[in-house]
Order: C-alpha cells, then sequence, then structure tokens
C-alpha cells in the first residue's frame, strides 16, 4: 500500500497523516486526500442566490480570530480504514496551537502542537518512561497538517470561488445553521497555497481537479460543520474506484481550553 496522505480540505488531520504513512512500507506518493461529504442531512429549501465567497472569508475569519478557541472532532474513512480524532485549537495572529487524539488502523496516536514544537505519542518508539517525542522525524509535515485544522486556514480556500450556494437552513449539534454547497478550484488552491501544493497536484495528476464542500455556519459565519468526499483510484485495482470520506465538526467557539506541552521527563528527542 503507498503512503496516505491528509485530507486536503478543513483540518488536515496529523494523526492520520502520521499514522497512515507509518502503515506504510512503500513512499512512491500519496493514493489518497478524500475531499467531500460524508452524509448531508436533508436541508429546508434549495436556497438562493449565490454570497460572494471573499465578503464571506472575511466575515468568518473576523468571527474565527474574536473567538480564538475551538474544539474539533473528525470521522474519516480511507481505504475502508474508519479513523476518527477529536481535540481542542488555540489561534492567535499568526499562530495555532493544538491538541489532538486520533483513532487509527496503528491504535490510538495523540498529537500536541505548542510554540511551534511538535510532540507526538503513539508513533514513534520513545525512550523509557518518556512516551512523548518531540520533533520526531516528519514533524514538520505532521505540524503543517495539523495547523490546516486552524479554521481561519480553511476559509482562505473559498476565498476565491467566486460565489456559495446556500442550500437550507438547519440544526447542527443544537446551533442554527445555514447550509452551503462549495466547489473548489484545486489548481487555484495549489497556487495560493504552496505548502499544499504537492498533495493538491497528486490529487490533480488523479483526475480531481474541483474539490466539493458542504459547508454549515452559524449565524456568526463560524464553521459548525464541513464534509467532503471523493471517489479516487483504487491502488489495489486501478480499473475501480473507492470512495474516501470526511466530515469536521466545530463546537464550543470561545469556550476555555487548555494546550499545554507534555512534562519535560516523559519526551524523547528523536
Amino acid at each position: 500500500m503507498r503512503k496516505l496522505t491528509i485530507p486536503i480540505v478543513a483540518v488536515g488531520l496529523a494523526a492520520t497523516l502520521a499514522a497512515c504513512s507509518s502503515a506504510s512500507s512503500d513512499d512512491t506518493g500519496p493514493t489518497s486526500a478524500p475531499r467531500s461529504t460524508g452524509q448531508v442531512p436533508s436541508t429546508n429549501g434549495s436556497g438562493g442566490a449565490g454570497i460572494d465567497a471573499a465578503q464571506f472569508v472575511a466575515l468568518a475569519t473576523s468571527a474565527a480570530e474574536k473567538a480564538q478557541t475551538v474544539k474539533i472532532k473528525v470521522s474519516m474513512s480511507l481505504l475502508g480504514a474508519a479513523i476518527t480524532a477529536s481535540g481542542d485549537l488555540r489561534f492567535g495572529d499568526k499562530t495555532a496551537d493544538a491538541s489532538v487524539t486520533s483513532t487509527t488502523p496503528i491504535g490510538p496516536v495523540q498529537v500536541i502542537i505548542v510554540s511551534g514544537d511538535v510532540y507526538t505519542k503513539g508513533l514513534a518508539k520513545g525512550d523509557p518512561g518518556r512516551p512523548w517525542t518531540r520533533n520526531a522525524t516528519g514533524a514538520a509535515e505532521i505540524g503543517a497538517a495539523l495547523k490546516k485544522a486552524d479554521p481561519r486556514q480553511t476559509l482562505q480556500m473559498l476565498s476565491s470561488i467566486g460565489t456559495l450556494k446556500p442550500i437550507g437552513t438547519e440544526t447542527i449539534n443544537g446551533v442554527g445553521a445555514t447550509h452551503y454547497s462549495v466547489a473548489i478550484d484545486l489548481a487555484k488552491v495549489a497556487k495560493q497555497q504552496p505548502d499544499l501544493a504537492g498533495v493538491i497536484n497528486e490529487l490533480i495528476k488523479q483526475g480531481v481537479k474541483v474539490q466539493d464542500v458542504q459547508l454549515w455556519v452559524d449565524p456568526q459565519k463560524r464553521p459548525l460543520r464541513m464534509a467532503t468526499s471523493v471517489q479516487l483510484p483504487n491502488p489495489a485495482d486501478s480499473t475501480k474506484k473507492i470512495t474516501s470520506v470526511q466530515t469536521v465538526d466545530y463546537t464550543d467557539w470561545g469556550a476555555p481550553v487548555t494546550i499545554s506541552a507534555p512534562p519535560a521527563d516523559q519526551v524523547s528527542e528523536k
């Protein structure tokens, strides 16, 4: 099985990336990076005229920055393997700290990012009595992936799409939400975000040119749910397709969170 990659939209889960990479024996390149839906609930009508994406992103980003914190919960399927994750995010002007725990095919994985340092537990084997590793091999890639969980990064990917199509209104995790359908040109995203270009270009090579996204936001335009799915070539049989899906929920905007580095006496340097 070739190396798997993170989902490129919304909250790329570092633990997912690391776990799939660790479980792989061949690093010839990525085979999967899911993009849209998960189950889409019924809506109350077809919406109406589209909404300007740039204006929407400006409002949503401002609202997210005022909140400064959010909790995330992710459900994902990669090549038939179910992966879940949950955790906390805290973001400043240009930074984002995170603490996320994932269930993966290789077992539970924890990732903490504080002040740019990446701590992992459940991936690399640490020294005796030191289950955490700091800035281990691949930490830069893991850190870059998890920073994409910052909802501001996700929103920026929508800024140049032109319009968002309103679908209807629903209740997501007890909060009234507006549902939008979004189609993202991946080539534009690759140009705008060079750090994602490698993953995105692999998707484009596989024939995935447009990222379809279902987005639910609260009255302040803060994301409440983002769902993606994509049909990709099956690495075991190139004549067949597989479906990769991901759903990300954002809850408790602005609630206090505690994100801190593991105790120094539990950390190995690798």
